[in-house]
C-alpha cells in the first residue's frame, strides 16, 4: 500500500506503479496469445467488415455507427458472455450481464511487452484523461473503491503517472459508519491529513456494492463511470433487460440484436415455483441488483428450488428475474428447438469439459468503442458428469471467481482462464467469436447508455441508423 494518510486513504505518487502488485503472478509470466493480440489490434473498420461478412443480414452503416458511438455515461464497461450452441449446432455468444465497474486488468496478459502499465494506461490515457482535460472543475484526482485493491491501486498509480500529480486512493465501503468520502454541494471530497476534506475534480470509481447508496447523480466531480450508468442497467439486471429489448425492437430491421437467454422480468416470489415448472424443471433466478456472482441461483431440481426459495424468502418482496438455464445437455421434457447448451472448454485427457464465460472489457476512445481486455473463468466441476455429493448445479454452471467472506472478498483464481499461449486454445474460440462477442458488448453498452440518456437527459437524441 502507498503513503498512508489515514487507515482508509492513501496518497499515490508518480512512479509508484509496480507491475507485480497489479497482475496475478501467473499473468505477468504469461505471453498473450497471438490471435488475441491480432484481435485487439484490428481497426474498427476491419471489425465492421468482418462482422457484416459473418452476419450478412446486418446493416453495415448501423454497425459502423455503433462502433463509433461515444457514450454519454457508460464509457468503460465489462460484458460477461457465454459460448452456447443449440441442437442444430448454431453457435452464439450470449450476453449474461453488463458491468459498469468491471475487473479485468489483473487477468490480462500485457499486449506490448515494453508497456509497463499495460491496459491500465490505455484506459487512463485514452478514456479518463480526455474526459478530465475537458472538465472544468478544480481539485485533486482520486480513485474510490470498495473491492479489488489489486487493480484500483494500479489505476491510482497509473493516473499519477499520466497526469504527473499525486492521487488520493480512498476505500469507500457501503456500511462504513465514518466513510472517508463525501459529497458536498454535488462535489466529491476525500478526508485528508488532519481531518481536512480535500476537493476532488475527477475520480475513477470502482464502487460496486449498491453504489447508489453513496454516489450521487449529477455529480460536479467527474466520475468514470457516473452513477447514472449503474441506474440505467450497468448494475441492475432487470433494467438492463429492458434496455436490451428496446435495442432489439429498434434495430430489428437492421439485422442487429442482443442475444440473451429467454428472460422473464418482474417475477414475484410467489410465482417462482410456477416458473420452474413452465421452463421444464430448470431455470436461473437472479436478484436484479446483485453482482459478483451473489444473488444468482441455478435450479435443476426440486431440492435446489426449495433451498433457493428458503434463502430468498428471507427478503421476499422485490420481483426477480428468471432466465432459461443454459444447460450441459438436453433436459427431458423441454423443447429441443428452444434449448441452448454450453459449448464448454475443449475436453481434457479425461474427457472433462467445463462451462466458461468470457469477460469482454471495453472503453470509449476518440476512435469509438474499443476492446481493452479479455479473460475467461470456468466452473468448478465438468459438464455431462454427475454432480458430486455435497455440490450443486452452481458448481457446474457458475463461473464467477469472487468469494465473499467475513473478512472481505477473495478470488478463486485457480479457475481463471487467461487469453495466453497456454490457456486460450482450451476455450475453442477463434477470432470470429471474439469479434461477435465484442459487437454484442458494444450493442449492450449502447442500449444501456441510451437508456441512461432517456432517463436522465431526455432531450438528447440517439444516433441515426443506416438505411
Amino acid at each position: 500500500m502507498k503513503l498512508s494518510i489515514s487507515p482508509k486513504v492513501h496518497l499515490v505518487e508518480p512512479g509508484d506503479f509496480e507491475p507485480t502488485d497489479h497482475w496475478y503472478p501467473r499473468v505477468l509470466n504469461s505471453a498473450i496469445h497471438p490471435l488475441v493480440a491480432y484481435f485487439l489490434n484490428l481497426s474498427n473498420r476491419q471489425i465492421q467488415e468482418r462482422y457484416c461478412r459473418l452476419n450478412p443480414g446486418s446493416n453495415a452503416e448501423s454497425v459502423t455507427k455503433l462502433l463509433a458511438y461515444q457514450p454519454k455515461y457508460f464509457r468503460w464497461s465489462g460484458t460477461d458472455l457465454m459460448h452456447v450452441t443449440n441442437h442444430e449446432g448454431n453457435r452464439k455468444l450470449t450476453v449474461i450481464e453488463t458491468n459498469s465497474c468491471p475487473s479485468g486488468q489483473k487477468s490480462m496478459p500485457i499486449l506490448e511487452m515494453n508497456a509497463t502499465e499495460g491496459g491500465y494506461k490505455r484506459l487512463i490515457e485514452m478514456t479518463f484523461k480526455p474526459m478530465v482535460d475537458a472538465h472544468r472543475e478544480t481539485g485533486a484526482l482520486a480513485v474510490i473503491y470498495d473491492k479489488n485493491p489489486m487493480e484500483n491501486i494500479g489505476y491510482a498509480a497509473t493516473i499519477a503517472d499520466v497526469f504527473g500529480e499525486d492521487v488520493y486512493l480512498a476505500k469507500f465501503d457501503e456500511k462504513d459508519p465514518e466513510p472517508p468520502v463525501k459529497f458536498k454541494d454535488d462535489k466529491l471530497y476525500i478526508s485528508g491529513a488532519g481531518g481536512e476534506w480535500m476537493e476532488i475534480r475527477a475520480a475513477f470509481r470502482y464502487v460496486t456494492q449498491n453504489p447508489w447508496n453513496r454516489i450521487i447523480k449529477n455529480s460536479r466531480t467527474l466520475l468514470l463511470n457516473p452513477i447514472e450508468a449503474c441506474l440505467a442497467g450497468g448494475r441492475n439486471k432487470d433494467v438492463a433487460s429492458v434496455a436490451y429489448d428496446r435495442f432489439n425492437a429498434e434495430f430489428a430491421d437492421k439485422g442487429l440484436s442482443i442475444f440473451t437467454p429467454t428472460t422473464y422480468r418482474g417475477v414475484p416470489y410467489e410465482k417462482l415455483e410456477d416458473s420452474f415448472h413452465t421452463l421444464g424443471g430448470s431455470m436461473v433466478i437472479k436478484v436484479p441488483d446483485s453482482n459478483a456472482g451473489q444473488g444468482v441461483y441455478t435450479i435443476i431440481n426440486e431440492e435446489e428450488l426449495k433451498k433457493a426459495l428458503e434463502e430468498l424468502g428471507e427478503n421476499a418482496g422485490d420481483p426477480y428475474i428468471v432466465q432459461q438455464l443454459i444447460a450441459s445437455n438436453f433436459i427431458e421434457g423441454t423443447d429441443p428447438t428452444k434449448n441452448w447448451y454450453h459449448v464448454g472448454t475443449l475436453p481434457d485427457t479425461k474427457g472433462r469439459s467445463y462451462a466458461f464465460d468470457i469477460r469482454m472489457m471495453m472503453h470509449s476512445t476518440s476512435e469509438g468503442m474499443r476492446p481493452l481486455a479479455a479473460y475467461s473463468r470456468r466452473a468448478k466441476i465438468p459438464l455431462n458428469q454427475p454432480i458430486p455429493e455435497g455440490m450443486d448445479s452452481w458448481d457446474m454452471y457458475g463461473t464467477n471467481l469472487s468469494v465473499k467472506g467475513e473478512d472481505g472478498w477473495t478470488y478463486a483464481d485457480e479457475r481463471l482462464m487467461l487469453f495466453d499461449l497456454r490457456n486460450f486454445g482450451l476455450l475453442g474460440l477463434g477470432i470470429d467469436e471474439l469479434i461477435q462477442g465484442f459487437l454484442q458488448s458494444v450493442m449492450a453498452v449502447y442500449a444501456i447508455d441510451q437508456q441512461a440518456i432517456r432517463k436522465f437527459e431526455p432531450t438528447l437524441t440517439k444516433i441515426s441508423h443506416g438505411q
